[in-house]
């Protein structure tokens, strides 16, 4: 894989970029001097964060569960910048729910946007990124393969989204694939739609269970993940798969 070390230059679309880690994202590629196209469903949040971003990032609409938004998503960025390096997907759906009570509606949509929205936006990047031996990345959780009470549904689909990348690098070994996991992170608005009375009683089981420090131990902020996505998409090397948790010494404590 090729890779200068430096995001400088380089043409990056993060899918997912409206708010939370994406956002972020999308700035901190930014400030390393990509053009930086920031993609989602609304519209009015993408704008501000281009404004903080300065030219030449542009808001881009992107439903990734409607095909024909994806590919005219990609299409808009390559005419825009003449061709694209990088893809990042940090779009998902995270719902606090009992793996029992999750239906086949919820199951069909968590699919739709944490699963099949990532394959069709890299299917209709990767010409472009075949070109430039470019690099994809699917922000995952660190929940996977031991998934929080509550919580299973979520962490189903981003297991499927890590195979997913496994995957596409095993058919297209020209192109860099990585799965970068994340723990608990403050600023995202995941915990925006869930019950509260059903987050107070599971995350006393998560404690107990040690699930917190699992993901853990403490919090971080979207910023820090965000400068780590950036340092793995500016590695001279290929990075697989790489786990993200908070620094004791510097994350917000859980205590």
């Amino acid at each position: 894989m090729t890779a200068d070390g430096s995001l400088a230059e380089k043409r990056v679309l993060v899918v997912g970029a409206s708010s939370g880690v994406g956002r972020a994202i999308g700035l901190a590629a930014a400030g390393a001097g990509a053009s930086v196209a920031f993609a989602a469903r609304r519209v009015e949040l993408l704008e501000t964060a281009v404004d903080e971003a300065g030219t030449p990032s542009l808001a881009v609409v992107c439903d990734v569960t409607e095909p024909s938004s994806v590919v005219e998503a990609v299409e808009g960025v390559v005419k825009a910048f003449g061709g694209l390096d990088t893809v990042v997907y940090a779009t998902g759906v995270d719902p606090l729910i009992r793996i029992a009570d999750v239906d086949a509606a919820r199951w069909s949509n968590l699919f739709a946007t944490n699963v099949i929205g990532a394959s069709l936006v890299v299917r209709a990047a990767l010409p472009y990124l075949r070109e430039v031996n470019g690099r994809a990345a699917f922000i995952s959780a660190t929940s996977v393969g031991r998934p929080l009470p509550g919580m299973g549904a979520y962490a189903t689909s981003k297991a499927a989204l890590e195979e997913l990348a496994r995957a596409w690098r095993s058919e297209h070994p020209e192109v860099s694939f990585s799965s970068i996991a994340i723990g608990m992170t403050l600023g995202t608005g995941v915990t925006d739609t869930w019950d509260g009375d059903l987050l107070g009683e599971l995350s006393t089981v998560w404690s107990e269970r040690g699930h917190v420090f699992d993901n853990g131990p403490g919090y971080m902020q979207c910023d820090e993940v965000a400068d780590t996505v950036i340092a793995v998409l500016a590695a001279p090397t290929c990075l697989p798969f790489v786990s993200v948790l908070a620094d004791p010494a510097r994350s917000t404590s859980l205590s």
